[in-house]
């Protein structure tokens, strides 16, 4: 098992959700979660939830499933962490996560 590295303020979350049937656009948009905008309780509360996920990884096979594709990466833009789970085994709240970043992107980044 691969843990997520320690999120900082220099570290940006991606969360991407692929696969499915039909392809939704507002569901497929990746989203990001900018870690400078979090408090230190956040970004615990956010690496916890992205370590259960690694935890619950499992092989995604078939079209029909969605899955999620998790990254950290630096201030730089590189990837320091990824994985890719099943939708079924994400925390539910990493989805929550997940929501609250489109509102942020939305709203121009106000949470």
């Amino acid at each position: 098992m691969n843990q997520p590295p320690h999120l900082t303020s220099d570290n940006v979350v991606r969360l991407r959700r692929e696969g499915g049937l039909a392809h939704f656009p507002g569901l497929a948009r990746p989203r990001c979660i900018d870690c400078a905008r979090c408090s230190e309780a956040q970004r615990d509360e956010l690496w916890r939830l992205l370590s259960s996920a690694e935890a619950g990884r499992e092989e995604v096979h078939g079209a029909d499933r969605r899955r999620f594709c998790l990254c950290v990466e630096d201030a730089s833009g590189a990837s320091l962490w990824s994985v890719t789970v099943a939708e079924e085994a994400v925390p539910p709240g990493l989805l929550e996560w997940w929501r609250r970043a489109d509102t942020q992107m939305e709203n121009g980044g106000e949470p």
